[in-house]
């Protein structure tokens, strides 16, 4: 009984040095390489794509719809029907400050996120 736990306990130690002067290295091919650099490209344009798509349906206040508001407050006013207290504050507003706007049209707002998609895109190439 001696023997044989002397005996495994001499070929344990050996397995043991063995494993640790013959570390076993697995073998890298070329095209893991570009499998990983392709993978990082994917991930990227993905999360742009996610990113541009949050953009797009994110409502921004243009042009057309801030005159569609102001007009609608100008019928209300000759049709002499109540303001909506938001219908009142812009009323407000725009006696004050006037009628100009700082807002893009929709066409020029649409040119102006292309431009920012296409840099969002670039930086995954």
């Amino acid at each position: 009984m001696k023997k044989s736990i002397y005996f495994f306990s001499i070929f344990l130690g050996f397995v043991v040095i063995f494993l640790i002067n013959f570390k076993i290295d697995a073998q890298e091919y070329a095209t893991d390489r570009l499998f990983m650099k392709q993978f990082k490209k994917v991930k990227c344009l993905r999360s742009v794509e996610e990113r541009v798509n949050r953009l797009k349906t994110k409502r921004e206040m243009t042009l057309e719809h801030e005159l569609l508001l102001n007009n609608n407050i100008w019928y209300k006013i000759r049709t002499k029907l109540p303001l909506s207290p938001g219908e009142m504050k812009r009323l407000r507003n725009l006696k004050k400050n006037g009628i100009a706007s700082k807002k893009l049209n929709s066409k020029k707002l649409w040119l102006k996120k292309e431009k920012e998609f296409k840099v969002l895109r670039s930086k995954c190439k």
